[in-house]
C-alpha cells in the first residue's frame, strides 16, 4: 500500500473530502489530489500536516504491509481501531477476546501437546476403581 493509498483510505475512514482535508491541513486541494495519485513526494512538513489533519501516526500514513512485519501491521490496525465509535470497539474487543480464547483451546487439542498413551480422564466405578 502506498502513501497515496493510505492518505485516501484514512481520509475516507474519517469521512473527509479532499476539500475538508485541505481546510484542516492548509495543504492545497490540488496537492492532496496529486499526493493521492502518487504524483509527488511530499516534504516532511507536509507529512506532519497530514498526520495532524488525519489524526494518525506516521506508521499509519506511511505503512507498506509488504515491508512490515505482522506486529507492525497489527499495531497500525489497532491504532485505526481506536478511532471507531465506542460501541464498535466493544464488538471488536469481544471478537478479539473470543479469537484468543479459541487459539488457547486449539493448543489444548493439538495432537503434539497430548500424550495419547496416558488417558486424560479416568472413569471410576462405584467402588472407586478405575474402569479405564
Amino acid at each position: 500500500m502506498s502513501l497515496g493509498e493510505n492518505i485516501r483510505r484514512i481520509r475516507r475512514e474519517k469521512g473527509l473530502t479532499q476539500y475538508n482535508l485541505s481546510d484542516k491541513t492548509g495543504i492545497k486541494v490540488g496537492h492532496i489530489s496529486t499526493l493521492e495519485a502518487e504524483g509527488a513526494d511530499p516534504k516532511l512538513s507536509t507529512i506532519y500536516k497530514l498526520m495532524e489533519g488525519l489524526g494518525c501516526s506516521a506508521n499509519a500514513l506511511m505503512m507498506d504491509p509488504d515491508k512490515m512485519n505482522t506486529d507492525e501491521i497489527l499495531n497500525t490496525v489497532l491504532e485505526r481501531a481506536m478511532m471507531i465509535p465506542e460501541e464498535n470497539k466493544r464488538h471488536l474487543i469481544d471478537v478479539i477476546d473470543k479469537y484468543c480464547i479459541a487459539c488457547g483451546v486449539e493448543k489444548f487439542f493439538n495432537p503434539e501437546n497430548v500424550k495419547w498413551s496416558e488417558p486424560r480422564f479416568r472413569i471410576m466405578t462405584e467402588a472407586n476403581k478405575p474402569l479405564i
